[in-house]
């Protein structure tokens, strides 16, 4: 049996490639018709590619909406692999009605791209796309089509029409949003769907996420912010509510709205969400210049809810100010007083493995966790490989409490680094006694033993 031909690498496809395209043209157009045309006869995305590129620039729609119908609809069920096959095939269509929209926007294409966006979705709806690769062709279309309907070409009612069916009636996880359309719909298009929209309301949809995002959005677009209040709660006790109103604002254009609903949020609201609200409020002073206020509000968040993510953000704003060495006493603190894991972690990222070892000593009944002791060895192991290769230590005996080959290959992993520890600290000795334990000990885990003599471990 002669042996298979070894893979080519990245590195050697586009090489590959290049010579492929100096070949390519050396040849004479008569041979390349010949090879086009076998290929066509024999692969189908040739075929369509060939099909595509013919009616390129002509204007006729003709062949575009030929192969809308056959390569972007299918009757059957798509299982996991046959959907990403299906997807990639599809493709070349889609790019073909991106080419279009950007040469001649125009009515009949919007239509098409509509037809196009109902096949997609008739898919999806009997397909398995767990990878998303059929949803991201119906995102591409949707953008497309928004694209097309900004040319001033889509008819305002009919538009009005398709966006309310394509969201109430055809599928319920893809938006189309009023507030992107709202140049293309004009005061007939927006007249329109809100008429439709409120009719599918009263009729009993009102309380449906097609709705509410509707209404949502025609509020944003307003500028309504007591009918956005009312359909995010009314009460406005969650932050989340707070910075829906805020974005909305922002997205509007309306700073001091912006600054106005994130500041009543941050008074009146707590929980996570809150550094939303900090980082929507911060925006606007940016925006602004005005770096004294955002200073002001990165140091009372760090205050309000302390960690390493609230001391980075009072940094960054102190070190524009050039205050930081005169902020980042006070910030430690903080951190000392309630989050001495955040205290480690801002310890160790400014380059102060010293300080960072000396926190667990000074507060004996906390303990770091895993991760954070590995850390700090990691970080200790230059200066005083003794204190490191103790942590290691202790570190693979704590993994080799769960049994199963992972917690043995992680065990290990640190007792590589426990080794060269040793090593470095001149206690050999001591790291043979411990692993000779620990061989005893563990002497009825075959899976743990080999792994160790592969590691060369003892």
């Amino acid at each position: 049996m002669s042996p298979r031909a070894p893979r080519s690498g990245p590195e050697e496809l586009d090489v590959l490639i290049d010579k492929l395209d100096v070949l390519i043209a050396r040849l004479d157009p008569e041979d390349l018709r010949m090879i086009v045309g076998k290929a066509a006869e024999r692969h189908e995305d040739v075929a369509r590619a060939v099909r595509l590129a013919a009616t390129r620039g002509s204007g006729d729609l003709s062949q575009l909406r030929a192969e809308i119908d056959r390569g972007l609809r299918t009757s059957r069920y798509l299982g996991y692999r046959e959907s990403g096959r299906w997807a990639m095939q599809g493709r070349p269509v889609v790019e073909a009605i991106g080419e279009a929209v950007g040469s001649s926007p125009t009515a009949e294409l919007v239509a098409l791209i509509e037809r196009a966006i109902s096949h997609v979705v008739k898919v999806i709806l009997k397909a398995d796309d767990s990878d998303g690769l059929i949803g991201d062709l119906a995102r591409e279309l949707l953008g497309l089509h928004a694209r097309a309907c900004d040319a001033g070409n889509a008819d305002p009612i009919k538009l009005a029409r398709w966006m309310v069916r394509f969201r109430f009636d055809d599928q319920d996880f893809f938006e189309v949003d009023p507030v992107r359309y709202a140049d293309a719909l004009g005061e007939l298009g927006l007249a329109a769907y809100r008429r439709d929209v409120k009719q599918r309301v009263e009729a009993g949809g009102g309380d449906s996420f097609a709705a509410t995002y509707a209404q949502e959005r025609l509020a944003i677009l307003d500028g309504d912010t007591e009918a956005l209040v009312e359909l995010l709660g009314g009460d406005l006790s969650r932050p989340y509510q707070f910075i829906r109103v805020a974005e909305a604002m922002a997205e509007l254009g309306r700073d001091d709205d912006v600054l106005s609903w994130a500041t009543r949020g941050i008074a009146e609201s707590s929980g996570w969400q809150v550094a939303q609200l900090y980082d929507l409020a911060a925006g606007v002073h940016t925006r602004r210049g005005e770096d004294q206020e955002v200073l002001r509000l990165r140091r009372e968040q760090h205050r309000r809810k302390p960690s390493s993510s609230t001391y980075s953000r009072l940094r960054s704003a102190a070190e524009v100010c050039g205050v930081w060495p005169a902020e980042r006493p006070a910030a430690r603190v903080v951190l000392a007083e309630h989050d001495l894991g955040g205290l480690v972690d801002v310890l160790l990222s400014d380059g102060e493995p010293e300080a960072a070892w000396q926190v667990p000593g000074a507060h004996p009944d906390w303990d770091p966790g895993p991760q954070r002791w590995m850390r700090l060895a990691e970080a200790r192991e230059a200066s005083a490989p003794g204190d490191a290769l103790d942590v290691y230590l202790r570190l693979a005996d704590l993994q080799l409490e769960t049994t199963g080959k992972a917690a043995y290959v992680r065990a290990v992993a640190i007792l590589k680094r426990a080794a060269q520890a040793a090593r470095t600290a001149d206690r050999q000795g001591a790291f043979a006694a411990h692993l000779a334990a620990l061989r005893e000990t563990h002497r009825r885990r075959p899976t743990f033993i080999a792994i160790l003599d592969k590691a060369r471990l003892g």
